[in-house]
């Protein structure tokens, strides 16, 4: 006897073998249920042997597997990255910016107790006098002389190029003289990096998909720097991240290991323990750009006034100027 419910020739309870009814007839459309739980078990058993396939290849001898390719020579790769370094003033002086600096007041326990926002739309200019960093709020209130500081800024440019049309050729050697010494000098640094620093690759890491190979750096030991620059960064330790492919700076994090004192026209005493960080991401597939730092430390003006310094910066909406605007 067939179990209720079940197969073609199940009765309603009451029926007998001899009531009469006409066993229900399967609609063309309709499967029956044996055919349906095969089905079902055809799908389970190959989705089985998929994985069992899968599992016993991975684990033949000489199976094929996605392996990182080995890592660069340390020093060669570190080398040909700093031949590539530019300073940040001159690539961002093809670029539109903006530019979000958040500066924090902490009391004695770290605690923050006074935040300032203030947002800059940058222009900036090949010549460092015309880059303008256009102040439009603070804590989201636009400034009441905005205004004035555009029309003096008109005024300088105007007064600017007043300027260089009457220049003769005496002046404008001496203009390209002292570019090309300020170059001089940046390059000078640059060249002496390696010998201020034990650079040691530790490994690669995956920022925003892209490789990028992991630096420490430390100041080598008995060196004496030659440059001013070099005696100021000689006092510092830290980690870099450069891109792998375009070997360009990703990420730099940097130490102040004891204090030393640095001139911004006064002369300013950083402390030991302040702390810096830079991002740079590439932008439009193009250029690789700042997009945040941060610096937290301490110091002293004059050797005498105790400054702490909490201040945090956001680069985001680059545009490229175009030629002749």
């Amino acid at each position: 006897m067939r179990r209720p419910g079940r197969g073609p020739a199940a009765r309603a309870p009451g029926d007998t073998e001899n009531s009469g009814r006409v066993p229900a007839r399967r609609r063309p459309d309709q499967e029956w249920p044996m055919d349906s739980r095969r089905r079902r078990m055809a799908r389970l058993l190959a989705s089985t042997a998929g994985i069992l396939a899968t599992v016993l290849l991975a684990g033949r001898p000489g199976a094929v597997r996605r392996q990182e390719p080995p890592l660069p020579d340390a020093q060669a790769f570190i080398a040909d990255t700093i031949t590539r370094v530019r300073s940040n003033d001159l690539i961002r002086s093809r670029y539109t910016f903006t530019e979000k600096e958040t500066r924090y007041t902490r009391d004695s326990n770290g605690r923050v107790i006074k935040k300032q926002v203030r947002v800059y739309e940058v222009r900036p200019s090949p010549e460092p006098e015309l880059t303008y960093r256009r102040l439009v709020s603070v804590n989201g209130v636009e400034p009441k002389d905005l205004a004035k500081r555009d029309a003096e800024q008109k005024k300088k440019e105007a007064e600017w190029a007043a300027a260089r049309a009457r220049e003769g050729e005496n002046a404008r050697a001496a203009r390209l003289r002292r570019a090309a010494e300020e170059d001089q000098r940046e390059q000078a640094v640059l060249a002496e990096l390696s010998s201020i620093y034990d650079f040691r690759m530790e490994g690669r890491e995956a920022i925003d998909g892209r490789p990028a190979l992991l630096y420490t750096f430390e100041p080598r030991p008995g060196y004496s720097p030659k440059t001013p620059e070099g005696r100021i960064i000689n006092h510092f330790s830290g980690q870099a991240w450069i891109d792998e492919a375009d070997k360009e700076l990703v990420t730099l994090r940097v130490d102040c290991r004891d204090s030393v004192s640095v001139k911004f026209g006064f002369i300013f005493r950083l402390l030991k323990g302040s702390r810096g960080q830079m991002e740079r991401r590439k932008i439009d597939g193009e250029a690789w750009l700042p997009t945040y730092s941060r610096f937290t430390g301490s110091g002293r003006v004059f050797f005498i006034a105790r400054v702490d310094l909490d201040q945090e910066s956001e680069f985001s909406a680059y545009r490229r100027i175009e030629p002749g605007t």
